[in-house]
């Protein structure tokens, strides 16, 4: 009985040695060669075509028995240059052994772990180096030309297939699972289509992928070839079988040789597409009989690969440049959005365009948290399973500002139940402390990947031995894939941390704009509590004196026995009026945040207005020696006003004129009418003010006197600021030893 086979005796393709096959294909003749003697040390046993010798007989020979003196000199020169791999085929005559005849042939070489081989091919007698001149010309000129990478690889395939000859060529592009996605493809008439079509991984595995960085080109002419294999089977030098990773004639995989004669294939050219030291993709020539390619025509094709290598990054970075600046011409639009709104919600969910283009992120959805709710647009997960999301991200990638997947359900088992609208998850943390985020979400791609047959490989077992061998068909096999999403683009990732950047910028601008608000708004606070206590203790000596001088006439008045005046009582209760309303002020300030003394309008007459203010002030004048009388001249002297105000300033433009108007002096308080104003004036015939003191005599604590008498000046700062609130207008006309006048004006009643 037969014991089952065990998975360690399984043949895995990924393990067999490819590099150290042991033989060639017969296309060509292959030498290992001492350098320095030229001594032959291998040799494929067909080598009797170029020497007339097989290779027991050849091997421990010098290569030079078969060389001119001329010959002998160009591969000495040859195998000696600096980059031996980037040189040309040389065509070298040798000298058959059997018919002492000379052959050309063209040697190419390579010097590998330390072991020089040369290969040789018969030089073809078909002149094909004009018309490869024009076609490689052209085909540079196209694929530079080429402004997409999608374009540069559809031109890429069809030059090479208008070069080799193949019946199919395809541009195969590696995955991040290294699985193969052809993406052009130009074909006969008569062969089959792979375009969009994937191949598994495995169909080149890794050690495959690894010789193609050092290898650009892989051919095999005939599927159906009968190996050459190379005699002795190990290196006299190394002691290791000749490694022929670098070869043109190593030997193929058994396996891959079922697996292109399943795939119907009789022949096949190979070259590398490789981006910035990676494996990027594969060009793919396939023919469906046997087909060999001379030695300029795998020249042309490797040289289009290698600019085409060199295009990629270019290309990518282009068209990722181009995608950079949409997206950031959005995120300013939504940035700018953001600061007119003064939301970030406002900014980000309810424009045009909005969150979900800011990372291409059509089709899907988008979470923004805002005061403790979730702002959606698009497609999106429950508010509970954001929540339960959220909880997740910021438990397990607390740490990270971005996160982004495409197989969110792999990560997250909970996301399962919402895949279809969310396989994808891109999200940027604002403030991790308060769990905030914004959250970008796609759904599942296509729900069916098309393989280029099935793909996974057929298992037998022989002689006991698990063994794998290619699928036998390479029909097109639709494979169903779930919980997968089109994956996030570094530039969309960019864009999405770009964002974050702004985000927290604007909130930081807010933040400092409500701080300097808000400390603006204490010092304004700050600033008009104490100019009040100022406009308080300045504006109140007046009244509080007049009720003095008039509380002591009454006094002397009872102590003589005489009846108090009844003017000397109005004016008395005129002056604790005044007080009142400036007590009255102060309270109602006290209890807002804002500083006012600003009651109601009132109708007023300005020419009673006047004459109040001069009887209030009458004491004052008849104590100081000074004459004060009114002058009020118009039919109609109304106003509508803040009466307190105005009595403010005539008190301040008053107190001003009798503060600095000698003994004997006048002042005359007038109001008239002109043009739609009333005009105020107080006139004195004092001291006067310096011409160099006009300029600044309404500034705070500016003392406009000629003399070295000190003083606050609060009041003309005091005064300026009422009128303008009022709406009028105040200035000053003076003349150092002839006097000052005060003029303002209030606008008169409407209608």
């Amino acid at each position: 009985m037969t014991s089952p086979p065990t998975a360690p005796s399984l043949v895995q393709c990924e393990n067999e040695p490819i590099h150290i096959p042991g033989s060639i294909q017969p296309f060509g003749i292959l030498l290992s060669v001492e350098s320095a003697t030229l001594t032959i040390t291998n040799a494929s046993v067909n080598c009797s075509e170029a020497f007339g010798l097989d290779a027991r007989e050849l091997v421990n020979r010098s290569l030079a028995e078969h060389l001119s003196a001329d010959a002998l000199q160009k591969i000495e020169q040859y195998i000696h240059s600096q980059d031996l791999v980037e040189q040309a085929p040389l065509i070298v005559p040798l000298l058959h052994a059997g018919s002492l005849r000379e052959q050309e042939w063209e040697v190419t070489a390579h010097l590998h772990h330390g072991v020089l081989i040369l290969e040789l091919e018969p030089l073809s007698s078909e002149d094909v180096a004009k018309p490869l001149q024009r076609l490689v010309r052209n085909a540079v000129h196209l694929i530079f030309g080429a402004s997409r990478l999608i374009d540069l690889c559809q031109r890429a395939a069809e030059q090479v297939r208008l070069i080799s000859g193949y019946d199919r060529v395809m541009i195969y592009r590696f995955t991040e699972d290294w699985h193969g996605d052809v993406i052009a493809e130009t074909t006969a008439p008569h062969a089959q289509s792979y375009l969009h079509h994937h191949f598994p991984a495995s169909d080149i595995p890794a050690q495959a992928r690894k010789i193609f960085l050092d290898n650009w080109m892989r051919m095999i002419p005939d599927v159906a070839y009968t190996p050459v294999a190379i005699y002795p089977g190990r290196n006299a030098t190394t002691g290791a079988p000749l490694d022929l990773g670098m070869s043109a004639l190593r030997s193929v995989s058994p396996l891959h040789i079922e697996y292109l004669q399943n795939m119907g294939v009789g022949a096949t050219l190979t070259l590398p597409l490789i981006d910035n030291g990676k494996l990027w993709g594969l060009i793919a020539c396939h023919h469906l009989g046997a087909r060999t390619l001379g030695s300029d025509q795998r020249l042309a094709t490797k040289m289009i690969a290698q600019l085409v290598s060199s295009q990629l990054a270019l290309k990518e970075s282009l068209e990722d440049q181009r995608y950079r600046n949409e997206l950031k011409r959005t995120r300013g639009t939504l940035l700018g959005f953001m600061e007119e709104s003064e939301s970030v919600v406002g900014g980000l969910a309810k424009c045009t365009p909005n969150l979900l283009d800011l990372v291409g992120a059509g089709g899907g959805g988008a979470a923004v948290f805002h005061k403790n709710t979730w702002i959606t647009v698009g497609a999106t997960p429950s508010v509970a399973q954001i929540d339960e999301l959220v909880e997740w991200l910021a438990t397990v990638h607390g740490s990270k500002e971005v996160y982004a997947s495409n197989q969110l359900s792999s990560m997250f088992a909970p996301a399962s139940d919402y895949q279809d609208i969310a396989s994808g998850l891109l999200a940027i943390a604002i403030l991790k402390s308060e769990r905030n985020y914004v959250l970008w979400f796609r759904p599942e791609v296509s729900k069916t990947i098309t393989w280029a047959g099935q793909p996974d490989k057929r298992v037998e077992v022989e002689n006991g031995v698990v063994r794998l061998h290619p699928r036998f068909s390479f029909d097109s096999w639709k494979q169903v894939v779930n919980g997968i999403a089109a994956p996030w683009k570094k530039v969309e990732v960019e864009s999405a941390a770009e964002l974050r950047t702004g985000i927290l910028g604007f909130n930081l601008r807010r933040a400092f704009a409500k701080a300097q608000k808000a400390r603006a708004l204490a010092e304004k606070i700050s600033g008009e509590k104490e100019t009040l206590v100022h406009i308080v203790s300045h504006d109140i000596r007046n009244p509080l004196s007049v009720l003095k001088m008039s509380l002591q006439f009454m006094e002397r008045a009872q102590a003589a026995g005489t009846a108090t005046s009844p003017e000397m009582v109005a004016r008395s209760m005129r002056a604790v009026d005044t007080i009142e309303r400036l007590v009255t002020s102060v309270l109602d300030s006290a209890k807002s945040d804002h500083v006012t003394l600003s009651p109601d309008l009132q109708l007023a007459n300005a020419g009673t207005l006047v004459r109040d203010a001069v009887d209030l002030a009458m004491p004052l004048a008849e104590k100081a020696g000074i004459d004060i009388g009114v002058a009020c001249n118009g039919s109609d002297l109304t106003i509508a006003c803040k009466r307190a105000q105005v009595e403010q300033v005539l008190g301040n433009l008053i107190s001003n004129a009798l503060k600095f108007t000698p003994a004997g002096g006048r002042i005359t308080v007038s109001a008239r009418q002109s043009d739609g104003e009333v005009v105020i004036s107080v006139a004195d015939t004092g001291m006067g003010i310096a011409p160099a003191l006009l300029p600044r005599i309404f500034d705070r604590f500016t003392q406009g006197t000629v003399g070295a008498e000190k003083g606050a000046g609060l009041g003309l700062s005091i005064v300026k600021g009422i009128i303008e609130q009022e709406g009028g207008r105040i200035w000053v006309e003076s003349s150092v030893g002839v006097g000052t006048t005060f003029h303002v004006t209030l606008p008169r009643r409407q209608g």
